[in-house]
């Protein structure tokens, strides 16, 4: 059922979006990859810790960050040597260098191999996440700074049924 809902938003997204990935000979590629990822997360907590000097716990507050793991979906169009990837609100940080309203990521290096995708995306100054798509099993992964994803990516035609 989740993964029928993130299908359903990313459909809902490459269908509203402007279409860089359409041409006249068809080599476009429109990709939907569903899968979990992790962000580095904080959050202020409250512990007990054992004082090996006093032989006692002690109330111990702060914030910790830890890692924190989540369900998602990102969608890819690529055409030629330009494409771009449209993010989660889960992998976006904070502070980032832009994207469009959508969410929409230019994508940097792009290439697109028999076997493999690669590319990158700035979302700031700190952090130009990496991607990788094995174009045999459909397997991504990204990897940023304080960031990671990995799922499986499927083939969508804008404005074709799926059955």
């Amino acid at each position: 059922m989740h993964a029928a809902t993130l299908f359903a938003t990313a459909m809902a997204g490459l269908a509203g979006a402007p279409a860089i990935a359409q041409s006249e000979s068809g080599d476009a590629i429109n990709l939907i990859c569903s899968g979990q990822g992790e962000k580095l997360g904080s959050a202020y907590v409250n512990t007990l810790e054992w004082d090996r000097y006093d032989h006692k716990y002690r109330t111990r507050s702060g914030v910790q960050t830890e890692m924190q793991g989540f369900s998602s979906a990102v969608t890819l169009q690529i055409y030629g040597n330009d494409g771009r990837i449209r993010l989660p609100e889960k992998l976006i940080p904070p502070l980032n260098s832009g994207g469009d309203h959508q969410h929409w990521w230019q994508l940097d290096d792009l290439i697109v191999g028999a076997d493999e995708i690669r590319a990158s995306y700035r979302l700031n100054g700190l952090n130009k996440p990496k991607l990788r798509i094995d174009r045999r099993t459909g397997e991504i992964s990204i990897k940023g700074t304080g960031q990671d994803f990995f799922g499986t990516c499927e083939k969508v035609d804008p404005g074709q049924r799926r059955f």
